[in-house]
């Protein structure tokens, strides 16, 4: 490969430790926006809709505890703990790289 410019630049390397942990201390969040006000329009009612639904399944499961009729399913919760140590460990691997 030939390469024609001469002013290239040199960016020095960083320890992946270093970007780990200042990936922990960051807090990000994604956004997306559009440029048409029914695009914008779109995101509300879903975000609206989204978020009544989840209170009111937070309720139904708050009321279930409180009545002593929620019965946690220990194969679904294991499930969980398992797939999150997952995707944890492949998070880290891809950050020490």
């Amino acid at each position: 490969m030939k390469v024609a410019e001469a002013a290239l630049t040199v960016v020095p390397a960083v320890s992946s430790r270093t970007n780990a942990q200042s990936a922990e201390q960051k807090e990000v969040k994604d956004r997306v926006s559009f440029s048409t006000p029914q695009g914008e329009a779109a995101i509300q009612r879903a975000r609206a809709t989204t978020d009544a639904s989840r209170a009111q399944r937070v309720e139904e499961v708050v009321n279930a505890v409180r009545s002593g009729q929620y019965y946690p399913s220990p194969q679904q919760i294991a499930q969980k703990l398992v797939s999150e140590a997952e995707v944890e460990a492949h998070l880290r691997v891809l950050l020490s790289q």
